[in-house]
């Protein structure tokens, strides 16, 4: 085959033949008016929250990466980062960290690009967290080729759509573009479907597709949340039988989730709990949905058998728990779950005297009805419940409720409870958190020369710089992104202002924090927040994902990024046998650390100069004193921004390449800071040593 007929076939046709259709045009840029493939969906792809295109290049995605350095890029920037995991993740955490206002976006080419990123797409998925992954595939000329002449393209694994037919398990909803009078019904749907599902969807455009002709964005409806329509009749038997429980609660509690930001319902919520003045307690995948120094009746993060004893004495007691918007993993609610059956151990969470609404569906179980049987409905929506139940609550003799007791006679001395206690629950207000919510020693509990463990670091980060910037009235308080492991744990209970945390609770991939922070930051960046991104990982998480900090250096971004560099996977040892941690049994050692555990890496790279390599500044600390002296060093400003170096890194000259300018440079603003803390190996925080079955692991050298 001539590179012609190469360029003709496969690419892109200088001119079009008398019968096809006139919505053909050379290039990949629309003209003037005229929409194409290419610019209608960049514009639609803002219009839904998108800023920002973790875009890996590769041929067959090429010529739509083009657009975003160019007139039709409808305000979207691209960013390059190091891989497709990378790239995926720091979409993730744009899509996260607004609150409901941002979706993040990848961009990459056929099979080796788009597979590499698989598992970070699942994790958004599972994590509702909204998402666009363009993919660019082979031509319909390239399939028909590798069906009829038996050539297999680069990139491609078979003939049968295989990179389709895989991300059809794992987003919300997957479309291919290889006919471009189907794109605007195709990208508006896909679209739609993210941002009213809030999980990810992907896009195929099959290559030389990007420059047809479309109708044009003017001429469609604007894209908006379109929830499956509310069943009346449902919503009020639900409301119904919530109401009959809530008005008899001497004990409630409520428990927030992560539904609660991701769809946006933050102001509503807040509001719900002004009207109940009941304990409020996040989960810790929903931790900072609402901000923790000014959410109404505020009682700390539950997390399993990891939270504060006060917290957990607060769920133990309440007679009903309102769980609305809640993930039930088993990290979110650690120690608590279990696949083996224990009769002679009551669950750790009392589901049986819970209401929960999440994933559009609603549910009273058990202990909480009469007749001492499950209520459920599957077709709930939160927002809309939310909404209803507290006006139900505060006008009880308005119409909305007339009307619910006109159909459920059951409710009339419901309305009369209500109608006596002015506005609210009868029982309101509920018992508070006894003690502390944030229950975390001051750092001079710690000797300053002392090596550092997790909980002397959790209490300078929490005392000596998180809480020096308060709530975020400035737009300046920190964001904290706990990685996969004893990280998240440790870290559950430091105060933080709304959107202020970030984990991974459900999927639990270990290296998410690093690159998922520059998303973070980019996100703050374009809701006009200057607030600093700070990660904190294991160093065998942040093996993972090192490379996220060249890209960091490079958008001149100043996050800054804590590895817990103590040579040892430590969720892992912690999940196969804890006992390692624990002091072992009079003469009997403790158990020796697995194998796998070992992190080889921790005593092979210098720190510093790893983080200079990269562009960044880099500490190595050890003692309580030296991370005190860092904090206070990373408080005190951003580090100047990274100068390229080395050939080619100023002007052109001989040999160098000449560069088009981007659409919207990125000039350098500052660098990142890296951190190794050299904590204690066999060291466990303290919230975690119940699986040590009552033994306190054994001191630091």
């Amino acid at each position: 085959m001539t590179q012609s007929m190469f360029q003709r076939y496969f690419r892109k046709p200088a001119t079009e033949s008398p019968a096809a259709p006139s919505n053909r045009r050379v290039g990949a840029w629309a003209q003037g008016d005229r929409e194409t493939v290419a610019s209608y969906l960049n514009k639609r792809l803002a219009e839904i929250g998108v800023k920002y295109v973790m875009a890996i290049p590769g041929d067959y995605i090429s010529d739509w990466v083009e657009t975003l350095d160019g007139p039709d890029s409808a305000g979207l920037i691209r960013v390059h980062p190091n891989n497709e995991m990378c790239a995926t993740y720091a979409a993730d955490g744009f899509g996260r960290a607004g609150g409901g206002k941002t979706v993040g976006c990848v961009s990459t080419t056929y099979g080796v690009g788009s597979l590499n990123a698989v598992q970070a797409v699942a994790g958004a998925y599972v994590e509702h967290v909204p998402l666009v992954l363009i993919n660019g595939t082979p031509s319909v000329a390239q399939f028909n080729s590798q069906r009829d002449q038996g050539v297999l393209w680069h990139h491609m694994f078979d003939g049968s759509l295989t990179d389709l037919r895989i991300y059809e398990q794992i987003t919300r909803m997957a479309v291919r573009i290889d006919n471009p009078v189907l794109a605007p019904d195709l990208i508006d749907a896909a679209l739609t479907a993210c941002i009213t599902d809030s999980r990810p969807v992907y896009i195929e455009i099959s290559n030389t597709l990007e420059g047809y002709d479309v109708a044009s964005v003017s001429s469609r409806p604007a894209l908006k949340r379109s929830p499956i329509p509310q069943d009346s009749q449902s919503l009020d038997e639900a409301l119904a039988g919530m109401l009959q429980v809530l008005v008899d609660a001497k004990r409630l509690v409520v428990l927030g989730g992560v539904e609660i930001a991701r769809f946006g319902l933050q102001e509503q919520f807040s509001q719900m709990l002004r009207v109940l003045k009941a304990p409020y307690l996040s989960s810790l995948l929903g931790k900072s949905v609402l901000s923790e120094y000014s959410a109404p009746h505020f009682s700390g993060t539950y997390n399993g058998r990891n939270s504060q004893a006060n917290v957990l004495d607060l769920i133990d007691n309440a007679d009903v728990i309102l769980s609305l918007g809640v993930q039930e993993t088993d990290f979110n609610f650690s120690g608590v779950v279990s696949t083996d059956s224990d009769p002679g151990q009551a669950p750790g969470l009392p589901l049986e005297r819970s209401i929960e609404v999440r994933l559009g569906a609603a549910r009273i179980n058990a202990g909480l009805t009469h007749h001492h049987r499950e209520l459920y409905w599957g077709d709930i929506q939160l927002g809309g419940l939310v909404s209803q139940l507290q006006e139900l609550i505060c006008e009880p003799s308005g119409p909305a409720m007339r009307a619910l007791v006109s159909k459920f006679a059951a409710l009339e001395p419901v309305q009369e409870k209500l109608i006596n206690a002015k506005g609210k629950l009868p029982n309101a207000p509920f018992p508070k958190l006894v003690g502390a919510v944030w229950d975390i020693p001051p750092p001079d509990s710690y000797g300053a020369q002392d090596q550092i463990t997790w909980d002397s670091f959790k209490s300078l980060l929490h005392h000596q710089y998180l809480c020096s910037f308060g709530n975020d009235e400035h737009k300046d308080a920190p964001i904290l992104l706990a990685d996969t492991g004893l990280t998240f744990y440790n870290l559950n209970n430091v105060k933080v202002p709304q959107n202020g945390f970030i984990a991974q609770l459900a999927w639990g991939a270990i290296g998410y924090s690093p690159a998922a922070s520059y998303g973070v930051k980019l996100a703050q960046e374009s809701l006009g927040s200057q607030r600093r991104v700070i990660s904190v990982s294991g160093d065998g998480a942040f093996s993972q994902s090192s490379n996220a900090i060249g890209t960091i250096a490079a958008l001149g971004l100043d996050n800054v990024v804590f590895v817990m560099a103590n040579g040892v996977f430590a969720i892992e040892q912690f999940l196969v046998n804890a006992g390692a941690f624990g002091p072992g049994s009079g003469s009997t050692a403790p158990p020796q650390f697995a194998p796998f555990t070992r992190v080889p890496e921790t005593s092979l790279w210098q720190w510093q100069k790893l983080a200079e390599g990269f562009g960044g500044v880099g500490y190595e600390v050890s003692t309580n004193a030296e991370l005190a002296s860092v904090l206070e060093k990373i408080k005190a400003g951003s580090p100047p921004p990274a100068q390229p170096s080395g050939p080619c890194s100023g002007k052109a000259g001989p040999g160098c390449c000449d560069f088009a300018p981007d659409a919207a440079p990125q000039t350098r603003r500052s660098t990142f800071t890296l951190v190794a803390v050299r904590n204690v190996c066999d060291d466990l925080p303290s919230n975690t040593r119940w699986k040590l079955g009552g033994a306190s692991p054994r001191p630091a050298d």
